[in-house]
């Protein structure tokens, strides 16, 4: 399952440190379209169609989309970010941290970033998750014609989006988004990563997925 990678690469990310979020309030919008900067991972090949790349944006595009909140962020170098071959095919990966996890910064506190996942799973319903508890009802998402869940449950809006996540699912596509800090702590620079922000984001993701 996706959601798995998305955290391991999240814990592993970069020299030493993880990466990890805040969270506060939500300013997305539409997702915004944007060209694609040259980098690993990140812009397809030319022989790359939406079926070798599962129809799904690039990083930089899925960046743009989740809009200022992240803009800061940055990508790690050797980063693994864009597509990879999963269980049911291919799948987006993409990771970004603060300027101060790639460096010699003192402020291990603001050691963090966020990471999304994006796959295909036909079988991956809301009914099969009811029994579970984890369901949310979020009205942006229903609106939208997808369903979301919190891992663990106890979804609140306002809290830091963290480890577990979330996830926000619309015919078989599931995408997810988790955070984490160094030592799994607040960082102050990403309050603004909320799980009411984080739903949004992954609305705003699915709607970039061909």
């Amino acid at each position: 399952m996706v959601a798995v990678v998305v955290t391991a690469g999240i814990l592993t990310g970069c020299s030493g440190a993880g990466s990890g979020d805040d969270t506060a309030g939500s300013s997305l919008g539409e997702p915004q379209a944007t060209a694609p900067a040259a980098g690993a991972g990140t812009t397809p090949s030319a022989e790359e169609s939406p079926t070798t790349s599962g129809g799904y944006p690039t990083c930089d595009e899925a960046k743009a989309a989740l809009g200022p909140e992240v803009s800061s962020l940055i990508e790690l170098e050797g980063s693994d970010n864009g597509i990879t071959t999963g269980v049911d095919g291919p799948e987006l990966i993409c990771s970004w941290h603060t300027p101060e996890t790639d460096g010699s910064s003192i402020d291990v506190e603001e050691y963090g970033g966020i990471s999304i996942g994006i796959s295909r799973d036909p079988e991956y319903t809301e009914e099969s998750m009811e029994p579970v508890g984890w369901t949310v009802d979020v009205p942006a998402v229903s609106a939208a014609g997808a369903w979301a869940l919190k891992v663990g449950g106890g979804y609140d809006p306002a809290e830091q989006l963290d480890i577990t996540g979330v996830q926000v699912i619309r015919d078989g596509v599931v995408v997810v988004l988790t955070s984490g800090g160094v030592a799994l702590q607040d960082v102050p620079q990403l309050a603004s990563l909320t799980n009411e922000w984080a739903m949004n984001g992954g609305v705003a993701l699915l709607d970039l997925v061909r």
